[in-house]
């Protein structure tokens, strides 16, 4: 048995407690909880006795493991639990609970092993190959900090982060917006901004103030690497 991890990840107010552990050779199993004051939000659980079968040493293992549970803690710190609590999926018969998670699930398949050996390639070589193709599947996304409990006429000072993930790597050069969007007028852009080394902008703006209707706040960064949006519902 492997030694697991243990992460607390806050967002939005609340503090998320993410748990992964091994379950043993016994019981080829890496289980990811989810905790909310107590009590389990979301599990996810995923096989490998494939790997073992094809050789796999702890090492791998362990990679495999500290990639979910990464996985996972990034999905909260970009405000997606959406997608830890979307219905369960898994095998007929299964008793366990499988949520789905922002990337590609962290298993190779046999077919990906049959492949290797075929080339007469290590396995280190395919776990190294298949990480780095997942690397590559990479997103651009939105942290902000100081947009809870907005209102009309109200003064907003928001801090936005830009990474990529996997790996929340911070990204400069992103073009930030502050859009302002209502049912009852146009579109207006309320401030604007370029994220710096440390993938950082600070943006300060006025919420404009409407009579009647519905509005929110949409944060969007653009850059070459992608772009991502977040949008904050303004209340009276």
């Amino acid at each position: 048995m492997l030694t697991g991890y243990n992460s607390e990840v806050e967002w939005d107010g609340v503090v998320y407690h993410v748990q992964t552990e091994d379950r043993g050779a016994g019981n080829p199993l890496i289980e990811s909880l989810v905790y909310v004051r107590g009590e389990i939000l979301a599990t996810r659980r995923t096989e490998y006795r494939e790997l073992l079968d094809a050789g796999a040493d702890r090492n791998a293992i362990q990679t495999l493991m500290e990639r979910q549970h990464r996985v996972i803690v990034e999905s909260i710190r970009q405000g997606r639990i959406d997608l830890l609590t979307e219905p369960p999926v898994g095998a007929e018969g299964d008793t366990t609970v499988t949520r789905k998670v922002p990337v590609p699930t962290a298993r190779l398949s046999a077919s990906a092993i049959e492949a290797a050996k075929q080339a007469s390639r290590s396995l280190d070589e395919v776990i190294s190959d298949w990480l780095a193709e997942q690397q590559r599947d990479e997103r651009v996304r939105l942290q902000v900090v100081g947009a809870d409990d907005l209102h009309f006429g109200s003064a907003i000072d928001l801090r936005v982060r830009v990474a990529v993930t996997p790996g929340d790597a911070p990204l400069a050069g992103g073009r930030v917006k502050i859009r302002f969007v209502t049912s009852a007028a146009k579109p207006v852009e309320l401030a604007a901004g370029e994220s710096d080394q440390d993938g950082t902008v600070r943006l300060a703006a006025t919420i404009p103030q409407v009579d009647k209707g519905q509005a929110l706040l949409i944060v969007s960064v653009q850059h070459p690497r992608g772009n991502d949006e977040v949008k904050f519902l303004i209340t009276k």
